[in-house]
């Protein structure tokens, strides 16, 4: 075939280490809190591959991903007390990352819109 056609795909994956702040605005069985805060993102996987046909071809890694990025973190912190010792928490959160790339030469967004949840035991 002389002009093949195929998928590129690109994985980055990141360790967050979060510094994050509450703030209790409602609490009671129904609880609200204000959330932010920063993290530091270490850069943890960086691969291109090409799928042409049957064949997956490994083109390496993106040249411009710094090795070590920061964000912004803010969010609310929904909760619901289902006993006295249990709570159900859910957490919307929107986090803006600063200097991803180490070239400005991009349209990407860097922002992550999260929606966190799980389940509290207090004891």
């Amino acid at each position: 075939n002389p002009n093949p056609t195929g998928i590129i795909n690109q994985k980055m994956g990141y360790v967050e280490v979060p510094l994050e702040l509450s703030y209790q605005i409602v609490n009671k069985r129904f609880g609200l809190e204000f959330i932010g805060g920063v993290s530091t993102l270490f850069l943890t996987q960086n691969s291109i591959t090409m799928k042409l046909e049957q064949e997956k071809i490994n083109l390496g890694g993106a040249n411009n991903l710094n090795t070590v990025h920061y964000s912004g973190n803010l969010g609310l912190g929904l909760k619901y007390g289902i006993m006295k010792q249990l709570e159900f928490k859910i957490e919307p959160v929107l986090k803006y990352q600063f200097n991803p790339f180490s070239s400005t030469n991009t349209n990407s967004k860097t922002y992550i819109f999260g929606l966190y949840s799980g389940i509290g035991f207090n004891f």
